[in-house]
This record gives C-alpha cells, sequence and structure tokens, in this order.
C-alpha cells in the first residue's frame, strides 16, 4: 500500500475535514487516491465528483502542482505524495 495525504481547504475543509491519509494500492493514480477519498468521506462525493468524473471547476494540486481533473487519471502516486484540493473560486 502506498500512503498518500489528501489537504482540503476553504469550504472544502469544513465539508471533508483539513486532512486524511489514504491507502492506496501500489500504481495508483491521483483519480484513484480521490475515490477511495470519497469513499471515507461521504461529502466528497458530491463536491468532488459528477457523473464518475471530477469536476472541472475544483482546484487539484498534487505535490504542489495544479493539475487539470483531466489529467488525475494519468498521475501515479507514490509514497507520501500529496493531493490538496480547493473549492472554487467566486468574485470578481
Amino acid at each position: 500500500m502506498t500512503e498518500v495525504y489528501v489537504r482540503s481547504f476553504a469550504k472544502f475543509r469544513d465539508l471533508f475535514g483539513a486532512e486524511k491519509k489514504i491507502d492506496a494500492p501500489h500504481a495508483s493514480t491521483v483519480y484513484d487516491c480521490l475515490i477511495l477519498f470519497a469513499g471515507q468521506v461521504p461529502a466528497a462525493q458530491t463536491g468532488l465528483f459528477e457523473n464518475g468524473a471530477l469536476k472541472g471547476h475544483v482546484v487539484f494540486m498534487y505535490n504542489g502542482e495544479r493539475i487539470d481533473a483531466e489529467d488525475a487519471s494519468e498521475i501515479t502516486v507514490e509514497e507520501g505524495d500529496e493531493i490538496v484540493l480547493y473549492p472554487p473560486v467566486s468574485g470578481g
């Protein structure tokens, strides 16, 4: 198993909690980890996913780099990696 940390900020912190450790199978992707996260934190299912796909307006970061929702299924995680979640930014 690979330990990955999911950290949430702003409104997501209130909904999901500040940090959660995920034990993911070897060769899991960011997407796989977020599926596991949503299985442990039910509010994440509706906050992050729509019809099984990651919502494009959510801000995803992987080890300090912003990634697109589409890239989440392409990036393989390693021990100690960090996924950060920010809700959509609104305002003007």
